[in-house]
């Protein structure tokens, strides 16, 4: 009995540390009235590795990305008919999260006109 007593702390205390050094990032994703934005692809690049962690957002807009690794991101989120949105140095801490509110714009038609 005291074996598994000890094996169970020891497991505890070994999650303990590693969320110890992970993070997080989420947020919610909305049009300029307050819409959420549905299945938005919302991308966050830790700045020093190059690692790349992707997801659409909920139907409530919402997004999280879970025990990330500490450093700087970059966040990315578009959505087909709005103008993308770069949100650079979002900082993940240990045993915190990041919260954003981003806002989609609209973007304009561009006409390319045939010169011939």
């Amino acid at each position: 009995m005291r074996r598994v007593a000890v094996c169970f702390l020891s497991l505890l205390l070994i999650v303990a540390i590693a969320q110890a050094f992970r993070g997080g990032i989420q947020g919610i994703v909305t049009v300029p009235s307050g819409t959420p934005v549905d299945a938005a692809a919302v991308e966050a690049v830790h700045q020093l590795t190059g690692i790349s962690y992707a997801m659409p957002s909920s139907s409530a807009g919402e997004f999280a990305f879970q025990n990330l690794p500490l450093g700087e991101y970059t966040v990315t989120v578009a959505q087909e008919g709005f103008a993308p949105v770069k949100i650079s140095e979002v900082r993940v801490t240990a045993g915190s999260t990041y919260n954003l509110r981003v806002k989609l714009g609209v973007t304009t038609a561009k006409t390319v006109q045939n010169l011939r």
